[in-house]
């Protein structure tokens, strides 16, 4: 089997290594985003895909800034393969994904719930406790295609989006490798999608990361576990932006708090913020410009006081 892989981000990283590793399957391309500035330095790097390639030595890669480019369309087809394989990539067009016999996809979700860009996230804002990876053949509708394979697995309860992410896509790498082998032994049989269960999962906006304490405490801990570690929900502290990376449940709210107000600054022991209907104790914290740190650190290192407030940052100061 001849096989062109389609990836950009780390979560396609496993399923890359368990094709180039396999035995039966000719890795014959890969593609990639272009080489991008990254980092605070803004300097040129490839996306995480692109730099395996270079650390394998493997040829050919390619970048194209546009799918619709007719050169690039004759380089796929001179590749020769029989399928494609999308992880993390770009929404292909069909006059791309039909130059293969096969051409599916893996997402990090259980088809149909959580169709779109940001499945991971949005189902542990939502406080689902099961997720999985479902692979699907390309369409020209996004994420609607006839499912080939579905497994599942538990979210933890404490569970944040990167540790998430990581599980899913070593799952995923096996799915996908199950998926190749049913398509070379005649046995793929894909399944129609039930629309009457499909969900949507739109990208992360700056609105999402906007942690606003008036809401319940599982609410906000789910919103902060979804985010973490990166891009994280925020909010402001003496009118600085603080990164929130991890919350727990501290119990009820023992008398009259506004949310957001801090209830319990010990240097010793914890940071206790109130909710709209529980204390929340601030576990994992990010100062801008500063590396993450717990909650005592915090208090210790700002002399952070009962009384002071977290307040909810305005979509406009992320540049949203």
């Amino acid at each position: 089997m001849r096989l062109v892989f389609f990836g950009t981000g780390a979560f396609g990283l496993p399923t890359l290594e368990a094709i180039h590793a396999h035995p039966q399957i000719d890795l014959c391309g890969i593609v990639t985003g272009p080489d991008k500035p990254q980092g605070r330095g803004r300097k040129i790097a490839p996306t995480p895909i692109g730099e395996w390639a270079a650390a394998h030595s493997f040829q050919p890669v390619w970048k194209p800034a546009r799918l619709s480019d007719p050169d690039f369309a004759v380089q796929l087809c001179d590749a020769g393969a029989d399928v494609f394989v999308v992880v993390a990539y770009r929404i292909l067009p069909e006059t791309v994904f039909t130059l293969a016999g096969y051409a599916f996809n893996l997402h990090a979700s259980l088809l149909p719930a959580y169709r779109g860009a940001a499945p991971i996230q949005r189902a542990i804002m939502a406080g689902e406790t099961r997720t999985g990876v479902t692979t699907f053949l390309l369409q020209k509708t996004v994420d609607t295609g006839g499912i080939l394979l579905k497994c599942d697995l538990d979210i933890e309860p404490d569970e944040n989006f990167g540790e998430l992410a990581e599980r899913l896509s070593e799952l995923g790498a096996n799915v996908v490798l199950a998926t190749l082998a049913l398509i070379a032994s005649g046995n793929a049989r894909p399944l129609q999608q039930d629309e009457t269960r499909s969900s949507a999962a739109p990208k992360i906006t700056p609105a999402d990361r906007c942690l606003d304490f008036r809401e319940s405490g599982v609410k906000s801990i789910n919103l902060v576990r979804a985010l973490a570690p990166a891009p994280a929900a925020v909010a402001l502290f003496r009118e600085n932006l603080v990164k929130v990376l991890a919350l727990s449940d501290a119990g009820p709210v023992s008398g009259s708090f506004t949310p957001g107000e801090v209830i319990e600054a010990n240097p010793k022991a914890r940071l206790v913020v109130a909710s709209g209907d529980r204390a929340l104790e601030v576990r994992s914290i990010q100062p801008q410009g500063k590396m993450p740190q717990s909650g005592v650190e915090f208090v210790r290192g700002y002399r952070v006081e009962n009384g002071e407030r977290f307040a909810m940052i305005s979509p406009e100061r992320l540049g949203g």
